[in-house]
């Protein structure tokens, strides 16, 4: 979902988030992967696209766990424990 969102922002989504804070630049930054939303960030992406806040934000937890499972080893055994309890899909 996140992927899809922000490939087809379109320049209204853009002038949209603008007047919610969110600058032109960091939209850029999201589809290059150099940033993750911050959590009010995803509100005003959620609210502009209309969707579920709440999915958008599980999504993101969980592309950022996986982003810092790759670096960190201790934190790919916590996702891997989490998978295999179920706890995560």
């Amino acid at each position: 979902m996140y992927a899809e969102l922000i490939e087809n922002i379109t320049p209204d989504d853009r002038k949209a988030l603008a007047d919610k804070g969110v600058p032109s630049s960091r939209i850029s930054e999201w589809k290059s992967g150099l940033r993750f939303p911050t959590r009010p960030q995803v509100i005003a992406l959620a609210t502009v696209k209309k969707i579920d806040y709440i999915e958008l934000e599980r999504e993101l937890m969980l592309l950022e766990t996986e982003a810092e499972a790759a670096k960190k080893p201790a934190m790919k055994a916590l996702l891997d424990h989490a998978r295999s309890t179920g706890q995560l899909l």
